[in-house]
């Protein structure tokens, strides 16, 4: 080898020397950087952890106090609200205690006052009944004449009873009727198309009137062409159901079926035996299912 190639090899290789060791250089330089980096890291991580840690811990702290303020809070809502409600239960349960006395109080008043009402009915029904008696034998020697035209009887009805007498009815000359008193019934006078008014006759006494009653009844009294019916002078109460009966006794005549009014009762002669009823509408009933 010549001594220039010795010369470049060597400058070569003395080259190539120096760039390994400036590598090296440079691999330590980075590595001390790296490192150093590194370690930086380190810290600002276990500072960053240090300073989370100490800040979760003031965080939990703080939601822990939260919780507690808010639990606190609910807690005394909820006491609140039940002891409102506890309240309310309270006052409803004695408005409920003080309605179930009034109404056990008003049950009892309505108990005593039904018993009371039903004696004071029962009274009542044997008051009426006592005062309808008191007032049909106030009236037993009355008779009652209907069928007369209003004014028929001229100025004096005694009159005109004696001259019925003679005319209509079998009684002997010699007889006196005795009658006390004698009048029109004393309702307002009739219209002229309407029903005239009966004629009430009062005896002084009873056997004369049933004489008089049974005389009129043996036979068809008629006077100046007028049909007069003599009848019993009944209390009202007697009277007006009386008056009820009057379509029953119409169909019972038109039918032919038998049938007697004893005082405020009807009693008729079925096919199938004779019943007593005492009332129109209980009559109807047995009539319509029969027929």
């Amino acid at each position: 080898m010549s001594g220039g190639a010795k010369t470049r090899s060597h400058t070569k290789r003395a080259a190539h020397q120096e760039h390994k060791e400036m590598d090296n250089s440079y691999q330590q330089r980075d590595s001390e950087s790296v490192s150093a980096m590194l370690k930086d890291i380190k810290m600002e991580l276990q500072t960053f952890r240090s300073e989370s840690k100490q800040d979760m811990l003031k965080m939990r702290e703080e939601l822990r106090q939260d919780v507690r303020a808010e639990l606190a809070s609910l807690k005394a809502e909820v006491y609140q609200s039940i002891s409102a409600n506890t309240e309310k239960a309270n006052s409803l349960e004695r408005k409920l205690i003080e309605a179930e006395t009034r109404i056990a109080e008003a049950e009892t008043l309505n108990a005593a006052m039904k018993d009371a009402l039903t004696k004071v009915m029962e009274s009542y029904k044997s008051i009426q009944r006592k005062m309808t008696d008191l007032e049909g034998r106030t009236r037993r020697n009355n008779i009652r004449l209907y069928g007369l035209p209003e004014g028929a009887e001229g100025d004096s009805i005694p009159q005109f009873v004696e001259d019925l007498r003679k005319k209509a009815l079998s009684l002997p000359h010699d007889i006196s009727l005795r009658i006390q008193r004698a009048h029109r019934a004393l309702t307002g006078k009739p219209g002229q198309n309407a029903p005239a008014r009966s004629i009430i006759l009062n005896f002084q006494e009873y056997i004369r009137k049933e004489d008089i009653l049974k005389r009129a009844w043996a036979g068809k009294v008629v006077y100046k062409g007028q049909h007069i019916l003599f009848d019993h002078d009944y209390a009202t109460e007697v009277a007006q159901k009386r008056w009820e009966y009057g379509s029953i006794k119409r169909a019972s005549k038109e039918q032919g079926v038998r049938f007697q009014t004893p005082l405020d009762k009807i009693r008729i002669h079925w096919d199938m035996g004779v019943r007593t009823y005492g009332s129109a509408r209980e009559a109807a009933f047995e009539r319509n299912i029969r027929y």
